[in-house]
């Protein structure tokens, strides 16, 4: 369940992708989450082709899961620009931050046999030193869990990347302000593996994980906790896509720049290992959490994607 709002995303981008000719790739992706969905019924999506033009075409995806639209996003493709002798090509991007060591890999991945990514955490850097929520950025290492086939196409790469770019997205809020807790941990919390974190730099505090302490140390909850986190919509820019692979470390750097009235915004930042920037991501969330102590079978969590 946990995993279904990156399905939503990447099937949708899939979908679309398929309903425009070769040389068209996504440049961005703009989607709302409608209904709760389930892991249970099968989810179709329909796709509406609202302009094909000479630079861009337009796609509106509904994915529907019992008839009701569980996701609904636009798509917008375009082919890569000759920018030719003469002409300008304006450019710029956000460096990668400095100094974050790319994780090694390993032959086998023991427990997260069963999960479609990897990752690996960094931890928390306080950009202004006065820990106020909005400084804080939060870092990970993410790949796609085994080799794509050297002839997937940068579509099939792009659907890889906008599944992974759901992933810890919701926790950037209310760990931005200190809150770790959560009355039911998402899966994108979990490491199950030994080798699960990433070595913090000297900048770098520890991002806290109290649910994988033993459980006699958390029969009762000692410090404010998520209740409930739901994510409200989803955006992707997509940039230099020829310049990366999914199956490759992609550093994810996750800032919140603003909460209040029970909702977040959330920005992703997401660069190669090498530094080359290819997709930057907005998400607004619901999100809510209780102040004082409670026992750990008073809340449920809603469906979060």
């Amino acid at each position: 369940m946990e995993y279904l709002g990156g399905f939503a995303i990447a099937q949708s981008l899939s979908a679309a992708q398929q309903t425009v000719q070769g040389e068209f790739v996504a440049n961005s992706l703009h989607g709302s989450f409608i209904y709760a969905g389930n892991s249970e019924d099968p989810i179709f999506y329909h796709v509406e082709r609202l302009r094909d033009g000479k630079g861009f075409c337009t796609r509106c995806v509904r994915a529907l899961q019992r008839t009701r639209p569980i996701f609904i996003c636009n798509v917008s493709f375009t082919k890569k620009r000759d920018t030719g002798k003469g002409k300008e090509n304006i450019q710029h991007a956000s460096p990668m931050p400095p100094g974050i060591p790319v994780p090694e890999d390993m032959c086998t991945f023991g427990d997260e046999i069963n999960s479609p990514f990897i990752n690996r955490s960094v931890g928390v850097l306080d950009k202004g030193g006065q820990r106020r929520p909005e400084d804080k950025c939060f870092h990970q290492w993410i790949k796609a869990n085994g080799t794509l086939s050297p002839s997937a196409s940068v579509q099939v790469h792009q659907a890889a990347l906008a599944f992974m770019s759901d992933s810890y997205f919701l926790a950037g809020v209310p760990h931005s302000h200190g809150i770790w807790q959560f009355v039911e941990t998402p899966i994108s919390e979990f490491h199950p593996s030994p080798n699960g974190l990433s070595a913090s730099t000297e900048k770098h505090t520890e991002i806290r994980r109290p649910h994988l302490e033993p459980p006699e140390d958390r029969a009762v909850v000692e410090e404010p906790r998520v209740s409930m986190m739901v994510s409200l919509d989803h955006t992707i820019y997509f940039h230099n896509m020829e310049y990366f692979r999914a199956d490759e470390w992609l550093l994810s750097e996750i800032q919140s720049s603003w909460a209040g009235n029970g909702r977040g915004l959330v920005q992703q930042r997401i660069w190669t290992k090498n530094g080359e920037p290819v997709a930057t991501c907005i998400q607004e969330v619901s999100t809510t959490w209780t102040p004082y102590p409670v026992l750990l079978s008073n809340f449920a969590i809603t469906d979060c994607y």
